[in-house]
């Protein structure tokens, strides 16, 4: 995690801890006391996407949360959620919205994104960036008024994964708009300054996932597993628009102390854990995550590290009828708690040690 990342967190616990004190007072805030934000995706079509909100030190869910807190549901399809000032931002598609939240009382802004489908969000100098299916593009959205400011065009290929660095925005080229086998080998630049695109960089195919090791190097996963579209990552450094290879796919990745920590998780096979580092080379994982009474064909989905402490944090997908888990695990590999979350969590906001 960077410096500037760090101390958002820190703004943020000072904003829970003077919740959790009103809390004390009036019993009515639903936070109770510090600790971390679970993102659940739900599924596609069934309104159930969810926020949990995740008690540190025993391991308690309440995945009701966000619903009890703004008398609504989530919606259709989160995607992705950051934490940027003050704020937490989350992208739900299929509902073609932007929650701004309040991570001290759970209390959030819709924002309607129109027919948009926002996918991934980056945050930088009181604004926002998104991704977006419908164009393809990344829009602008200003931090205080919530207004679209700008639009850049990508063509027809669909966008995920975003990152700033240098100035720029960095885009995942995943897919033809028209055709899900038709793979962009793409990643876009886009120069903040004037908000257009650059020359792009042909890397990876079906790109998807992008992580900022540090302002000069992203590191990028891609493809689909299939013969079609090899799975694979790389890393790109973000001065020069070189890409180094790495040795090894990730399905899931996080950034831990300047290192990349992930998984490959194949339908139906056994998960792999490695440490990538930025030139490519793989290192063993400090341990093999041992999960208790994982459901038959339940899989990893998410990747954490808590950055205060070092704990590491897999989520699970469940299946489709049946809620995802959360598994924390000590430095040492030794399980600290296992517990239920909502349907297909997949990313956590870590708000105190």
């Amino acid at each position: 995690m960077t410096k500037h990342y760090r101390i958002l967190f820190l703004g943020a616990l000072v904003s829970l801890m003077a919740g959790c004190a009103k809390e004390e007072q009036s019993n009515s805030d639903p936070v109770k006391k510090p600790g971390a934000i679970v993102l659940n995706e739900g599924n596609m079509g069934s309104n159930n996407a969810a926020l949990s909100v995740l008690d540190l030190d025993n391991g308690k869910a309440d995945n009701m949360w966000f619903q009890n807190a703004n008398g609504r549901k989530l919606g259709d399809q989160a995607q992705d959620m950051i934490l940027y000032g003050s704020k937490v931002y989350i992208t739900v598609t299929e509902s073609n919205t932007l929650e701004v939240l309040d991570p001290a009382t759970g209390i959030s802004t819709r924002k309607s994104m129109g027919s948009l489908k926002p996918r991934y969000i980056a945050a930088h100098n009181g604004k926002v960036y998104v991704t977006c299916y419908n164009p393809p593009c990344v829009v602008c959205i200003d931090t205080a008024t919530l207004a679209i400011e700008d639009t850049c065009r990508l063509g027809d290929y669909r966008p995920e994964g975003i990152a700033i660095a240098q100035g720029k925005a960095f885009v995942a080229g995943a897919y033809h708009k028209n055709d899900y086998n038709r793979f962009d080998n793409k990643i876009y630049v886009v120069d903040l300054t004037v908000f257009d695109t650059m020359p792009s960089i042909a890397a990876g195919s079906n790109n998807n996932r992008i992580e900022l090791v540090d302002e000069n190097t992203l590191v990028i996963n891609h493809g689909n597993g299939t013969t079609a579209s090899p799975s694979g990552m790389f890393f790109l450094n973000t001065a020069t628009c070189a890409v180094t290879a790495a040795g090894c796919v990730l399905t899931r990745m996080t950034v831990y102390n300047g290192k990349v920590y992930g998984f490959h998780a194949p339908y139906g096979g056994t998960p792999s854990f490695v440490v990538v580092n930025c030139d490519g080379s793989v290192e063993d994982f400090p341990f093999t995550p041992a999960f208790e009474d994982m459901e038959q064909n339940e899989n990893p989905y998410g990747i954490h590290i808590n950055p205060y402490n070092g704990d590491l944090y897999i989520t699970t997908d469940g299946s489709y009828r049946v809620p995802g888990d959360i598994y924390c695990f000590r430095p040492d590999g030794s399980l600290r708690f296992k517990t239920e979350a909502g349907m297909f969590p997949s990313k956590i906001l870590f708000l105190t040690m």
